[in-house]
Formats: structure tokens, C-alpha cells, sequence
């Protein structure tokens, strides 16, 4: 088993191959991966990485074949393919890119597709960076190299056709001014079938009294209690509502509203996040009678150290570190509605606020002009890079099916019975026609 161990100096972590040896190459990227991802996105590259390693590393056919994950390309699609299709029993088609080369569709015939684009995710970083360091010679294996020059020319022409109309270069997506992006093209070899992302529809207005209700139940203290109405207030990650501080609270001057980091800001505080009444006086109660080495920063009497020294986070353990999404995750909120009977994961609690932020939308909108003001500012509200809303739609639509199918069967029903009314004929009883048509068959059977 390969296995990732905390070092020093320079090399903050080390990884140890299924002998107990070094991994250079792993250590160098879990050393330095940190310059392109965030933390947490290391951590969870790591995990695939170094799973999908040791399992090649004791797989009969890897070892027989030769194959060998730092070798050439092929060689490591064929590791990666023999274990899409044994493990994680995948269909592989062959297809074409934008520039006619061989790539692979994945098929995901049963479990989740997010653990298959984890892991080609986390083997793209990987050979990236060994390459960007000239630590691997071969070409990216997860890369169609002819695609890559053809989506450079595709998006130098799309930058180029926007000049030519407009006088000159597109203004940043933040000012507003231009809707123009970017294309999003991708030269990967492997690409997942149907892996089109749908949200969960949670439309039950009633979800967080229940959460709320089992909490005080399963003995929930003020902090997890105003955790929770942060996020069914807000909608936010739970990972974005963990790392809020005091310096991001004192930007309202400690009311209703938050500077919140984001889904890849990378630590920057770039969006609000904004509670209601009823979370705040939980808030002030839970600081008061728990965190009451906070109160003076609060009623003004003492100023916030520098952010850069000390961040002084809200939410803490008993010993006094801050609190992480998977602490409060495995010790707080999963026992308790376990118990109530609750099967909810807590990003669902993200869900839920969309769809409710969306039916007060719709119905509260008096235009379509004012539905699409309003659509516009709940996508600024949430933090999206990108327009996520059309996800939801669908997810709203297929929800709904059920209640269309009913519609029509009921419309379908009625003109049944209006046309049966209108003959004067019984549901039960056979139409005169019918029973003119059955006398000529039977005459003539007769004749013959």
C-alpha cells in the first residue's frame, strides 16, 4: 500500500511505496501541488492517487504485462483502462476528437461517475506537473495531443472575431459589460458518457424544522445548532461556513451578512453570504455563553488582531482548533440524524435553499424581465462561476413530470367521457356502429 506520511523542511509529506520506500515522484507532488490547487483539492487527489497506485502495484496483469505507471503514455492507459473495465467495470468506446484523433468515451454501466472524474482528474494534475517540472518525458497520457493545437486556434479566432466587431479586447467577466468567455474546449482523451450533472430537487419547505428538531433532540450545542441555520439560511458549502471568522463577520460591523471564500477562490473572501434574525441571535447566544473571548471584538472594545496573524475562527473544537467540514460532518451531524432518521448529506442542504430560492422566484416575479433580474442576482448569491440555473431547470422539470403525466391522463379522461355523453352512449354498452359492423361479419360467415 502506498501511504502518505507528514515530513519537514521541504518536503512537508512524504510517500512510501507498498515496501516502505520512497516514491519521489509522489512526494514531489504532494509537496508542490499546493501551487495550483487548494488544499482540500490536494488532499483528495492524493487519495485517488495513491489508491490507484497501490492497487497497480499488486495487480497480477499489470505486473505480467509490464506495465508501468510512469512509463509512456500507452503504457499507462493501459493500466488506467484495464482498471476503468475491471474495477470499476466501465465500457470503453473508441471516438473522435475535434482534430479526428482517437479518444475514449467511459461509459459508466453502475456505481458514480464523480469517482471516475476524481481519479482522471487527479492523474491529469499529476502528469501535468511532473511534466511542467520536466520530471516526465513522455506526453500527457490523459491528453489528445493534435486537439490541443486546434482548441488553441479555435479560441485565438473566437478572441479575434470578438475584436474585429467590437474595436477591441473583451472587458473582464467581473465588470459586466461583456458576456463574452472564454471557450470551454477540452483535449482530454478519456471523457465520460452522459455525465451530464443534474441537482438533487429537495422541495419540502418543512426540511429544516425537521434538521432543526432532531438536532435539539440528539443534543446539538449552540454552535452546531447555528452552523446548521447558517446553511439552510445561506445555501453555502459546508466547508465555506467552517472557515468563516471574525474578520469576515466585522465587515457588517457583526449583523446580518458575511464575506465568505468560494468553490476555487483559493482563501479569497469573494462573495456574501447573508443570514436571517432568527440565526443571528443564535449566533450572539452561542458566542456569549461559549466564545466569550470574542465579545469584546463585538461590542467594540477591542480591535481584530491582523488577519494575517491570527484569523480567529468562529466555529472551534472542545480543544479550541477550528472546526473542519469532516469533524463536524462525522461527530455532529451524521449520528444525530441517523438516530431521527434523517438521510440527508449536507450538501443537499445547498439543494434545498435552490429550490426554494426558485419557487419564491418564479412566483413572486411579475415580468420576465424582473424573473430574469432576479434569476441573475440568486446566480451572484450563490457564488457560480457559471450559470448553473439551467441544472436546476431541468432537475425542476423532471420533478414536475409526475404532476404532468396527471394532468394529461385527467385532461384525456374528461374527453372521454364528454364524447361518450355527447353519443349517449354507456361506457359498458357497444356503439351502434359496432353492432352493424359485427351483423355484416356474421352474414357473411354465414353465407360461406
Amino acid at each position: 500500500m502506498f501511504r502518505l506520511h507528514r515530513g519537514s523542511g521541504d518536503f512537508l509529506f512524504h510517500v512510501t511505496d507498498s515496501q516502505g520506500l520512497p516514491h519521489l515522484l509522489l512526494t514531489v507532488y504532494a509537496c508542490r501541488a499546493d501551487r495550483f490547487h487548494s488544499p482540500a483539492t490536494v488532499k483528495a487527489y492524493l487519495r485517488h492517487l495513491l489508491a490507484f497506485f497501490s492497487w497497480a502495484g499488486q495487480d497480477e496483469t499489470v505486473k505480467r504485462q509490464h506495465w508501468d505507471l510512469l512509463g509512456n503514455s500507452s503504457q499507462v492507459r493501459a493500466v488506467l483502462e484495464h482498471f476503468l473495465t475491471t474495477q470499476l467495470h466501465c465500457t470503453l468506446f473508441f471516438g473522435r476528437d475535434l482534430s479526428g484523433g482517437d479518444i475514449r468515451k467511459v461509459q459508466v454501466t453502475w456505481g458514480k461517475a464523480h469517482r471516475i472524474n476524481h481519479l482522471l482528474a487527479a492523474l491529469r494534475s499529476f502528469y501535468q506537473l511532473l511534466i511542467s517540472m520536466q520530471l516526465y518525458p513522455h506526453l500527457h497520457p490523459l491528453d489528445s495531443p493534435h486537439a490541443q493545437n486546434m482548441i488553441a486556434e479555435i479560441r485565438q479566432q473566437h478572441l479575434d472575431d470578438f475584436v474585429r466587431i467590437n474595436q477591441r479586447p473583451p472587458m473582464p467577466s467581473d465588470s459586466g459589460i461583456d458576456h463574452w468567455r472564454p471557450l470551454r474546449l477540452t483535449s482530454s482523451y478519456y471523457r465520460i458518457k452522459d455525465n451530464q450533472w443534474i441537482p438533487e430537487y429537495l422541495d419540502d419547505p418543512e426540511l429544516m424544522g425537521h434538521v432543526l428538531a432532531s438536532g435539539e433532540q440528539g443534543g446539538w450545542n449552540l454552535q452546531d445548532i447555528a452552523l446548521v441555520r447558517i446553511l439552510f439560511d445561506t445555501g453555502c458549502r459546508i466547508h465555506e461556513a467552517c472557515a468563516l471568522t471574525m474578520h469576515d463577520w466585522k465587515v457588517s460591523g457583526f449583523r446580518n451578512m458575511f464575506m465568505s471564500l468560494s468553490k476555487g477562490s483559493r482563501g479569497k473572501r469573494v462573495k456574501n453570504i447573508i443570514i436571517t434574525d432568527k440565526t443571528l441571535k443564535v449566533l450572539l447566544r452561542y458566542i456569549r455563553n461559549d466564545r466569550p473571548e470574542l465579545l469584546p471584538y463585538i461590542n467594540g472594545r477591542s480591535a481584530l488582531p491582523p488577519e494575517n496573524v491570527h484569523r480567529l475562527p468562529l466555529f472551534c473544537t472542545k480543544r479550541g482548533h477550528p472546526l473542519t467540514p469532516d469533524n463536524f460532518r462525522r461527530y455532529r451531524w451524521t449520528p444525530v440524524l441517523a438516530v431521527a432518521g434523517l438521510k440527508i448529506r449536507m450538501h443537499q442542504v445547498r439543494h434545498w435553499f435552490v429550490t426554494m430560492a426558485l419557487n419564491e422566484i418564479h412566483r413572486s416575479a411579475v415580468s420576465e424581465a424582473d424573473l430574469l433580474q432576479k434569476r441573475s442576482a440568486l446566480q451572484v448569491l450563490m457564488g457560480w462561476r457559471s450559470d448553473m440555473l439551467p441544472a436546476y431547470d431541468q432537475a425542476r422539470q423532471r420533478n414536475d413530470l409526475p404532476l404532468l403525466a396527471s394532468a394529461i391522463h385527467t385532461y384525456i379522461e374528461d374527453k372521454q367521457l364528454e364524447a361518450q355523453a355527447a353519443c349517449g352512449v354507456p361506457d359498458d354498452k357497444e356503439s351502434q356502429g359496432s353492432l352493424m359492423l359485427k351483423e355484416m361479419f356474421e352474414g357473411r360467415n354465414y353465407e360461406r
